[in-house]
């Protein structure tokens, strides 16, 4: 019968030795969430989960996002307010527009009339080249007569 107290007191010193204590319960409560907290817990984090981001997501945002030097490059190459007015104000209005056209036309109309009159003097002075060769020739030939 010793024996078998023996081990009933065994058992009851481990099962001892792996019971806690009112105070050690207390502290493990006072730490724990309760179910209504985690739920909390939980519900934020589906929150944050739903705001957050993907890896993928932020990398297409990266991919189609311009960078600080790239920006400076934009705002390199573009014109500012003066530089617009400046062009503005050298840029030829539709009326100048209208009167330069005129003017190539009236041009064009001089020119068509230059080159007509131009043809004309070309037949003269070849009509006149023939009749100076005919008189140089007759002149020759009379020459060639009286030398004879």
């Amino acid at each position: 019968m010793e024996h078998t107290l023996r081990q009933i007191l065994d058992k009851l010193d481990k099962m001892e030795a792996n019971m806690t204590t009112k105070q050690e319960l207390e502290e493990i409560k006072a730490n724990m969430a309760t179910k209504q907290e985690l739920a909390e817990i939980k519900a934020e984090l589906e929150k944050v989960k739903a705001n957050m981001i993907t890896k993928q997501e932020l990398q297409e945002v990266k991919a189609n996002m311009a960078t600080k030097q790239e920006l400076q490059e934009v705002k390199a190459n573009m014109a500012t307010k003066q530089e617009l007015q400046e062009v503005k104000a050298n840029m030829a209005t539709k009326q100048d527009f209208t009167l330069v056209q005129q003017a190539v036309l009236e041009t064009n109309e001089i020119v068509k009339r230059l080159e007509t009159k131009i043809d004309s003097h070309e037949k003269l002075l070849t009509l006149l080249s023939h009749r100076s060769l005919e008189h140089e020739a007759a002149i020759s030939s009379i020459r060639f007569i009286l030398t004879k």
